[in-house]
């Protein structure tokens, strides 16, 4: 009866912070456009690594991005490649006069390491007075720019946007996509609370302003999730708000990882880094924890029908949040696909704090830390 009386209140609980998360989404649902400031200088910047097989399918969305050329520069950055990535950089880039390629500087040490240290290296260099990223397994749509700079004025520091996982066909690549959709739509949920969890480097853009109030990526400790750590400095230290709308002409496409094994390394980079997240984040991941023992092994100690009760619940928490979002961006066709996903979204949310007691360090691009 006390693990009934247990579950039962913490799925209550559950709900209703989703009813909390829900007005939040609603805040960044309703975000509106400015479509009558001018548009202003951009840079885009673009860091590789060994990227040879992803970076032409990049580079030729961004090549056809809509946006005034004397507004805007590409920068494409080398990270120390050791693959055909530099020499693809120079040959697609080659017609194009507003793009650039450069090298990353060298550094092992301090908080300029890994990818910071590349997007550091485009910064000193670049012109823009908003800066925006994505990653070289990315590419993004024609108006992406030119619908962004919209959500700027002058108490803006941060536009955090979303990704989709190009799922093709694969069902584990569908999971990876209801998983990215419902991790964003929390995030977004949060920015509209004022209490933002996350965001994702391949859809990111930030104003230079912002980025010199906070002191640059010299300023920031170095984490395994730079663009989360940039984030967090820009909305507790620059004053200004960071935001995080729904909208589907800034939606970019990324790939989906093609094992667990990879997928296990994505998300052990993403919990390392997210460590230091505030009160809101840890609540609900605890939460998230307790309803995922449940759902796997609920039937074990709970009378069934109560057991289905709370599994259904949760569905519906999950649910109210997610239908948004998928309406939002046309991605219905997912919902087919729920079931299966909460088994997934179960199995690794369980297992993956677990990985840290027999390995605590993350490798990513090759690199150990």
């Amino acid at each position: 009866m006390p693990l009934e009386i247990f579950f039962i209140s913490i799925t209550i609980l559950y709900f209703l912070t989703h009813i909390l998360l829900l007005k939040g989404l609603f805040v960044s649902l309703r975000l509106k456009k400015n479509n009558t400031n001018p548009l202003p200088a951009v840079s885009v910047i673009v860091a590789a690594r060994n990227e040879e097989h992803n970076i032409i399918r990049c580079i030729n969305s961004l090549s056809e991005l809509n946006y005034p050329a004397d507004l805007l520069e590409i920068l494409i950055v080398n990270d120390n490649s050791t693959d055909n990535t530099f020499n693809l950089m120079k040959e697609l880039t080659k017609n194009f006069p507003h793009f650039k390629v450069i090298n990353s500087g060298k550094s092992d040490s301090g908080n300029l390491r890994g990818k910071a240290n590349a997007i550091h290296t485009a910064l000193e260099q670049c012109k823009g007075d908003i800066i925006i990223t994505t990653d070289a397994d990315c590419e993004v749509p024609s108006n992406w720019i030119l619908e962004t700079v919209k959500y700027y004025s002058e108490k803006t520091g941060m536009i955090c946007g979303f990704t989709k996982i190009n799922s093709g066909n694969s069902l584990f690549s569908k999971m990876q996509n209801l998983d990215w959709m419902y991790l964003l739509t929390l995030a977004s949920s949060s920015a509209g609370l004022k209490m933002i969890l996350s965001c994702l480097g391949n859809n990111l853009s930030f104003s230079k302003d912002a980025y010199k109030k906070v002191g640059g990526y010299q300023s920031v400790i170095f984490s395994v999730t730079e663009d989360l750590a940039l984030m967090r400095k820009i909305n507790s230290k620059s004053g200004l708000e960071v935001l995080y709308p729904l909208d589907k002409e800034c939606l970019v496409e990324t790939l989906p990882c093609k094992d667990l094994n990879e997928l296990f390394s994505q998300k052990r980079r993403w919990l390392k880094g997210g460590i230091g997240i505030n009160f809101l984040g840890y609540f609900v991941a605890l939460e998230l924890y307790i309803e995922n023992v449940l759902l796997i092994f609920g039937l074990l100690f709970l009378n069934y029908k109560i057991y289905l009760i709370l599994v259904s619940i949760k569905a519906i928490s999950e649910l109210m949040l997610l239908s948004f979002t998928l309406q939002r961006f046309n991605l219905r066709s997912l919902y087919k696909y729920y079931l299966p996903f909460t088994l997934y979204f179960a199995f690794y949310g369980l297992t993956l704090p677990l990985s840290f007691l027999f390995k605590t360090k993350i490798r990513w691009k090759g690199n150990e830390y």
